[in-house]
């Protein structure tokens, strides 16, 4: 599977190369592919659907870069492309029990988490650093009836507490980076003073970037579990349409908001309401801790100040409830527009290729 995976480096990089040189489109490459497996001894050692999810997964990054969604795809370095994809069950791979048949593989053992339900469509073979996973794709007769509620919600992020909601909820901000970050200065240093090249320069590592996946996956658990529960209490879920990127670059507080992981956060309610017949709703920003949430009255607070007080209506309340109502209320009135739905705006790895030839953006 290690050398599946490198092969497949090594091919999108080929594929990138080509597009950048002679400008090729997604079928052009596909029919080169046939070509270059023959004088390969490597490409033959891949199954053929794994070869044309690369260029499935190349042609993908160049829409969402034409789209604007993305940067401009890159050269994948050696340890930086970490999956691959059988795209037809009982062609590509098979699931039989406790085993997986991977074409040009073999059997592999597994461990299935939950009972399979629905008709095997594909499986992405992942590796996260020393552990393997297959992530299975089901199609389902019908939708699954889900519970849809009629609550509406505003959420205000932050670093202090990760999320504030308009019914006068306080999510506090878990902060696993602060609470791993001792052991991972610990473990960069020994790191850093290890022979470059050595076993043990090696271990430390992997142990280092163990450390890190802990991190990372208590940040997705917490996330995952908060989407879930605004979705399915919520039928309106209304957040800021921060400008996350831009906002990383203050250096002072790039690491706390990173760790807030507000982005996944918005991106996990979008996909799990849009599921269930709801929606999420992005609204500008600007104003939302100044103004009453009663009046519309405007106070500005300096951001030491954490009490909304009005002077003309007499309203006290938490700075952060007070702005999760103004976004609230804003995203009701943003509803009754015609507005698109948030994940409208993804691009499909398995959508139609027509497309017309773009112009090339410089700068």
């Amino acid at each position: 599977m290690s050398e599946t995976l490198e092969t497949c480096r090594r091919l999108y990089n080929s594929l990138l190369a080509d597009r950048i040189e002679n400008r090729s489109e997604f079928y052009e490459q596909s029919k080169k592919l046939v070509e270059l497996k023959k004088d390969s001894k490597y490409l033959k050692a891949v199954h053929s659907q794994v070869l044309q999810d690369v260029n499935l997964r190349l042609d993908k990054a160049y829409q969402s870069f034409f789209a604007r969604f993305s940067k401009y795809p890159r050269f994948r370095r050696k340890g930086k492309y970490n999956s691959f994809a059988y795209l037809q069950h009982n062609i590509g791979f098979k699931l039989s029990g406790n085993f997986l048949k991977l074409g040009k593989i073999g059997k592999v053992r597994i461990r299935l988490h939950r009972p399979i339900a629905g008709k095997l469509k594909r499986v992405a073979i992942i590796r996260d650093i020393d552990q393997w996973f297959a992530a299975l794709s089901v199609e389902l007769e019908g939708k699954p009836a889900l519970k849809k509620s009629e609550n509406s919600v505003g959420v205000d992020v932050g670093t202090a507490n990760l999320a504030t909601l308009s019914n006068g909820e306080i999510i506090p901000n878990p902060k696993f980076l602060q609470s791993s970050a001792e052991k991972i200065k610990n473990l960069q240093r020994q790191f850093s003073r290890k022979k470059i090249g050595s076993e043990n320069r090696a271990e430390a590592k992997l142990a280092l970037a163990k450390t890190w996946r802990k991190v990372r996956r208590r940040r997705d658990d917490f996330a995952q579990k908060l989407s879930h529960k605004l979705a399915t209490e919520n039928n309106i879920v209304v957040f800021e349409d921060l400008k996350i990127q831009n906002m990383v670059k203050n250096h002072n507080l790039a690491s706390a908001i990173l760790d807030s992981t507000w982005g996944k956060l918005r991106q996990l309610t979008a996909y799990k309401s849009e599921r269930r017949g709801g929606q999420v709703i992005l609204v500008n920003p600007s104003g939302t801790s100044q103004k009453c949430s009663r009046c519309g009255e405007v106070v500005p607070k300096s951001l030491s100040e954490r009490v909304h007080q009005c002077l003309k209506c007499g309203l006290t309340l938490n700075r952060d409830i007070n702005a999760a109502k103004n976004i609230l209320k804003a995203g009701l009135e943003q509803s009754h527009a015609d507005t698109e739905p948030l994940l409208v705006r993804r691009i499909g790895k398995f959508q139609s290729r027509k497309q017309e030839a773009h112009e090339f953006i410089h700068g």
